[in-house]
């Protein structure tokens, strides 16, 4: 016993210990992977925003050179070829300090030009930009120019004195930013983007669905922006906790983009990552442990039922083979040795209770005929189906006993009567009338059935069942029109026939 629990406390104190230990080695790989990842993000990023840089300063710079605030048909011109050969921008613009926009490839020509100083949601963006020269990345916006997300990318050219001369933004499609991540392969649960420093999703793959606008709209306010906060210094990073956007607890890291005011993250849920871990690290060496302990502890439990086991087992086995000796194996009923005990009893109660007892010889015609056309497991198939027929037919407190071949004997308790067998019958053969199929031929059976009275015909068993056997061919001889006399009473002038009665059955 003491070596036992012992054995059991060790087994649960090592799969606690590896667990924990497991967990932190797949904690490790995976945080190492999702770096790798965020750092290719950022990089990817980085490279692209340069890109873009580069190509706005180019087209400022021949902006500048045209003085667009007094050609502006040249200007938009200049526009509308950069946005040719820029598939991702959405539209470009030219707009003065003051607000007022001087060129468009959004507005068809003639339209009146917006004044982006009546826009509130956009103007606070372009006067921050107004005021510092060089590249500024602004954040997701639906519209206002085109009907879709867009991410302002804007440089502002200054003049003499540090005083802007105007500002020229070209939006990217936010369909078109969040390529960035198409060429990575992102498993199932993980989520990569771009957050800005002012906690404004820039980019996201995957998008929550039927999300985007909550997603955009707002800044962030779950565990990456927190993290931010509390270390504003720091150029790479883990957190985990409880996720804005997705509304679920996840582990995840992030790496800031050089020279930009962004941030690269990827994160996983936490249950998922719990999963993999499960699956990957501990589930078949846990399992094993936890299923040799319950094994043990089921061998040990075995040791001290093991003699129990033994009696209920032997008493099973003894009462398999008296039910085998006294029922038939084929169709489940009695067989020959259990009926007579049944016959006995009934006759003692039929005679204690002052009523009659009937007992009937039922016979397949012609079985042989069966056997010989269709086959003997056909022959048996209507063997069962007539067997469970009977069985269904008569009253709970009747008895079906098979006593070999087509011959089977009914016991039907109970009558006062001869007349109320007349009920029983015709339920019987009601029964009996309906078709016998065999794999899935249908068989015509007809069988005849001779009845004998206790204690009116006889007043022991052998006779009793001997005088149906002589009804039961008396039956046998009715015309093959004659429907009604399948059922034949005994009577003292019936001839016997004592070739086709079975051993042991008499009928005098």
């Amino acid at each position: 016993m003491a070596a036992y629990w012992f054995a059991v406390v060790a087994t649960v104190l090592f799969s606690v210990f590896y667990g924990w230990h497991s967990w932190r080695r797949y904690e490790k790989t995976g945080i190492d992977r999702l770096m790798l990842t965020t750092s290719l993000i950022a990089t990817a990023t980085h490279d692209d925003l340069d890109r873009e840089a580069s190509g706005l300063r180019f087209l400022a710079h021949h902006l500048a050179v045209i003085h667009p605030r007094h050609h502006p048909a040249r200007a938009r011109r200049l526009l509308s070829e950069y946005q040719e050969v820029s598939p991702e921008v959405a539209s470009a613009e030219l707009i003065a300090p003051d607000g007022r926009v001087i060129a468009s490839t959004a507005v068809p020509k003639g339209r009146p030009l917006p004044d982006f100083r009546q826009d509130a949601r956009i103007w606070p963006s372009l006067e921050r930009a107004l005021a510092h020269p060089g590249l500024h990345i602004h954040r997701p916006i639906h519209g206002p120019l085109v009907d879709r997300w867009v991410i302002g990318f804007s440089d502002t050219v200054m003049g003499p004195g540090g005083r802007p001369r105007f500002l020229v933004t070209t939006p990217i499609r936010f369909g078109n930013f969040e390529a960035l991540f198409a060429h990575l392969s992102l498993p199932s649960g993980l989520a990569v983007g771009i957050l800005r420093s002012d906690d404004y999703i820039e980019g996201r793959a995957p998008v929550p669905r039927g999300q985007l606008a909550a997603l955009l709209d707002r800044p962030q306010t779950g565990i990456l922006a927190e993290t931010l906060k509390r270390h504003p210094h720091a150029i790479q990073g883990v957190f985990s906790g409880w996720v804005s956007s997705d509304r679920e607890y996840r582990y995840g890291v992030f790496v800031r983009i050089a020279g930009y005011p962004l941030v690269a993250f990827a994160d996983v849920p936490r249950a998922q990552w719990m999963a993999q871990w499960w699956h990957r690290q501990a589930e078949i060496p846990l399992i094993f442990l936890i299923v040799a302990l319950a094994f043990s502890g089921y061998a040990y439990r075995q040791v001290q039922v093991l003699a129990v086991r033994w009696e209920a087992e032997a008493a099973r086995r003894a009462d398999f083979l008296k039910n085998l000796a006294t029922h038939d194996p084929l169709t489940g009923l009695l067989n020959r040795k259990g009926l007579y005990p049944v016959l006995q009893r009934a006759m003692a109660r039929a005679e204690r209770e002052g009523r009659l007892l009937v007992v009937g010889f039922l016979d397949i015609d012609d079985f042989k005929g069966i056997n010989d056309r269709y086959g003997h497991a056909a022959g048996d198939t209507v063997l069962k189906t007539l067997a469970k027929r009977l069985e269904r037919a008569l009253r709970g407190t009747d008895h079906v006993a098979r006593l070999g071949g087509d011959e089977f004997v009914l016991l039907i308790e109970g009558l006062r009567q001869k007349a109320d067998l007349a009920p029983v019958v015709a339920h019987l053969k009601a029964a009996l009338d309906g078709p016998f199929y065999a794999d899935p031929r249908e068989i015509a059976v007809r069988v005849s059935l001779g009845v004998a009275f206790f204690p009116l015909d006889a007043l022991d068993a052998e006779h009793l069942i001997g005088r149906a056997d002589r009804a039961m061919y008396a039956a046998k001889e009715r015309a093959a029109d004659d429907e009604p006399g399948w059922v034949r009473l005994y009577n003292h002038d019936m001839p016997s026939d004592p070739d086709a009665r079975p051993d042991g059955l008499i009928d005098d």
